[in-house]
């Protein structure tokens, strides 16, 4: 047999030829319609779970958090309204313990503006968290079964640290939109606003992260240093847009953003178009929940997705690496991710703006109103 003879030098050519052919066969053996589903990130690049309660994530987070928002269900209706009542009215007598001032706040104004906007506020964010979990699990790649398990567990797992959360809020924030209108001297408005963001980045911007990632299935022995390093300040971006935005819209009439003459215009587009907006709540909060919240989303689900597949090995290198090229390692499936992840905020943006618009009964709030 002749020797076959190569130019010097060669080899590593031949080399990756070779790999490359070997590589084209392989995607070619395995369909065009199934390479496309890989190429543009339609299919998760994490090994599949052993089974459905795995896949779904029902975990002891999932039960501990039902069984508290159980026992809440349960108390608000079983504890008397009179007993509900004087809770409420002990609660705003610990303020004045503690020193709140009602100079400075009234009674009204700390049992509407911080206890009562504050526990709507929470109940809000538990009824739009299905959306967000499910679109999550859909855009990294899962079943529609998988999606609608993670959208009841993921909000179940929260409910711990939402109590949490929006319960601190709900005492620290009176306190401190009293110190900024001693210290300032600014109006109660301004005091407020200025509160509401020191505490969220004093603090409870890592609680939120918590929420999140937890929601989303992260083990707190997945996270890592380096994943807060960025989803910490991409969450700053997010909340401010998203968490503050709809917490002090809580109570408040939607206004649509189409002009309101259209409401009675002699054209049925335009009329059906106010109708349709009115409907859905569309109105400038929900375009500054959902378009203002997009970008950073997508670096927010950069981090989860990359956490629950490498988990404590994550490195910023990962993440941006998610980022440009998805789940698949693809500019296409970069691209689609990104798109993904715009129609979740658009999605679930919606579902918030319309829980937040909607004119919740509290009738032991309204009672204890009256009564002071």
């Amino acid at each position: 047999k002749r020797p076959t003879h190569r130019p010097a030098g060669s080899n590593a050519r031949w080399g990756v030829l070779a790999r490359a052919a070997a590589c084209a066969r392989a995607a070619a053996d395995h369909g065009g319609k199934d390479a496309f589903v890989r190429y543009s990130g339609s299919a998760p690049s994490s090994t599949p779970p052993k089974n459905f309660l795995e896949a779904g994530q029902i975990d002891g987070g999932f039960f501990q958090g039902t069984a508290m928002l159980a026992g809440a269900i349960a108390a608000s209706a079983l504890v008397p309204f009179e007993a509900q009542l004087t809770m409420l009215t002990k609660t705003v007598e610990a303020f004045r313990y503690a020193g709140l001032s009602r100079d400075a706040i009234s009674d009204d104004v700390l049992l509407t503006d911080y206890l009562r906007k504050n526990a709507l506020a929470a109940q809000n964010v538990l009824i739009a968290s299905p959306t967000f979990y499910f679109l999550f699990s859909w855009i990294t790649g899962q079943s529609v079964a998988v999606c609608c398990a993670r959208a009841i567990t993921g909000t179940m797992r929260i409910v711990p640290f939402m109590g949490f959360f929006y319960g601190a809020f709900a005492i620290l924030a009176p306190f401190a939109t009293q110190y900024y209108m001693k210290q300032g001297g600014t109006t109660y408005e301004e005091s407020a606003s200025t509160a509401n963001m020191a505490l969220m980045l004093g603090g409870f911007v890592f609680i939120e992260a918590i929420v999140e990632l937890r929601g989303c299935g992260v083990l707190f022995t997945q996270m890592t240093i380096s994943s807060f390093l960025v989803f910490v300040p991409a969450l700053i971006g997010r909340l401010a847009a998203g968490v503050l935005t709809q917490q002090a819209k809580v109570g408040t009439e939607s206004v649509p953003v189409v002009p309101e003459e259209w409401e009675h215009s002699e054209e049925t587009w335009k009329r059906e178009a106010f109708k349709t907006a009115k409907a859905l709540c569309i109105d400038v909060d929900f375009f500054t929940t959902a378009a203002g919240t997009g970008v950073f989303q997508h670096v927010l689900n950069a981090v989860t997705f990359v956490l629950l597949t490498r988990g404590n090995k994550t490195t910023i290198f990962d993440i941006g690496k998610f980022l440009l090229l998805g789940v698949n390692n693809t500019l296409a499936s970069g691209a689609v991710q990104a798109v993904r992840t715009l129609v979740m905020r658009t999605f679930f943006g919606l579902a918030w703006n319309m829980a937040s618009s909607q004119p919740w009964e509290t009738p032991v709030f309204n009672a204890a109103v009256k009564g002071h």
